[in-house]
């Protein structure tokens, strides 16, 4: 299958290189940025593989113009991948020094949002050129040939660079979301919407009983250091606001400022001012961030698309005559390693509902907590923490 690589030309104009699949340049023509549109159009037809430096650049404009691609090479994105790849580590492109394609493209949305093992990506390497996409496509077909499964790896890639469109066409169409439905839970869960500022009647209530417990009237909840040192105060031996040390207080205190700390948690996060900034015209549209952790996972820049709190889901709402069909690919990283790796303890772990559950049936460790830690960091390379400590046990 051939390539059309996108390239930005000089003067605003659009350079689209056809790219044989051994890496040879063919023919190249150049369009004016306002005629790219009607260009792909035309060439998509024959179905190509379009290659590009970053989907979440080039996609979004032509899906405003209600064009839709079948297939594109995200060359950031195959990069990361075929850089930290086994089946090619000595390839010419794996045992480079770093680049301007090692990490996210100059001012392309960063993500915010990381979980359990991820860490923001660093970021690329300095240079005083931009990156040459032809040569880079060259490297990644020339490490592909020469890697130890090309078809394998040529499938990851194809994937990946497939959730890259996936996640352009989600900003696009964006998540129908009520705005009256997200209004109603805020104000059963908080009280009404306060005026001008200030906290909701509920939350001030319960602000109100954390003062009265610590005997601080003029206490402000919000500042961590003024509530660790009323909690000191208190006689308290914490040495943190944090939840899990909050939770083992025996002291009156703990179930009004447990309450706080949730209900502030959701004001904060997903709460008026959250709706305002995000949904507009009855749709959530967070940029979504493919591989944009260094475990491959997803992030988002913004709006906390992924770590959406059950108490708001009821508002997302289908539109007219359409369903919300929901799936959920449940504890599916540690279900893929136990097919991977044959292991038959972990296989018949993952025949139940919950594996993390079936680790603990099987005696292998205490907690179901300490399973999740454990998998987890067998799966991403844990050498520090509980992880590491644990992992040893499976």
């Amino acid at each position: 299958m051939s390539f059309v690589l996108v390239t930005g030309g000089p003067e605003g104009a659009v350079a689209l290189q056809d790219v044989a699949d051994d890496g040879q340049p063919l023919a190249r023509v150049e369009v004016a940025a306002g005629d790219l549109v009607a260009a792909v159009v035309g060439r998509e037809a024959s179905h190509p593989r379009w290659a590009w430096d970053d989907t979440a650049r080039w996609y979004p404009s032509l899906l405003a113009a209600g064009v839709r691609l079948e297939r594109c090479h995200d060359l950031r994105l195959c990069h990361a991948i075929l850089r930290g790849s086994a089946r090619c580590s000595d390839s010419a492109l794996a045992l480079a020094p770093r680049g301007p394609w090692d990490g996210p493209r100059p001012g392309a949305p960063r993500p915010v949002e990381v979980s359990l093992f991820d860490d923001p990506r660093d970021g690329p390497a300095s240079g005083d050129h931009g990156p040459d996409e032809l040569a880079e496509l060259q490297a990644q077909l020339a490490a592909i040939a020469g890697s130890l499964e090309p078809g394998r790896l040529r499938l990851l890639l194809t994937a990946e660079s497939t959730g890259a469109l996936i996640a352009a066409e989600m900003r696009d169409d964006g998540m129908p979301w009520s705005v009256d439905v997200h209004d109603e839970l805020l104000t059963r869960v908080l009280g009404d919407r306060p005026r001008g500022g200030g906290r909701p009647s509920r939350l001030e209530a319960l602000a109100d009983d954390v003062r009265g417990a610590l005997g601080q009237p003029t206490l402000n909840l919000d500042s961590q250091p003024d509530l660790l040192r009323a909690l000191r105060s208190a006689g308290l031996d914490v040495t943190s606001t944090r939840t899990g040390e909050i939770r083992a207080l025996d002291h009156p205190v703990t179930p009004p400022l447990l309450a706080y700390k949730k209900l502030a948690r959701l004001l904060s996060a997903n709460g008026w001012a959250w709706m305002e900034a995000w949904v507009h015209d009855g749709r959530f549209r967070p940029d979504y961030v493919p591989g944009g952790v260094v475990t491959g996972r997803w992030a988002t820049s913004g709006g906390g698309a992924l770590q959406l709190p059950a108490s708001i889901r009821g508002a997302v709402r289908a539109d007219p005559g359409w369903r919300l069909v929901v799936a959920d690919a449940a504890q599916l990283e540690p279900r893929v390693l136990a097919a991977m790796s044959g292991d038959g303890a972990m296989a018949a772990a993952g025949r139940q509902a919950d594996l993390y559950q079936g680790v603990v049936d099987a005696g292998i460790v205490e907690t179901r907590q300490e399973a999740k830690y454990a998998m987890l960091g067998a799966i991403y390379g844990a050498t520090t923490g509980a992880s590491a400590v644990l992992m040893p046990r499976l």
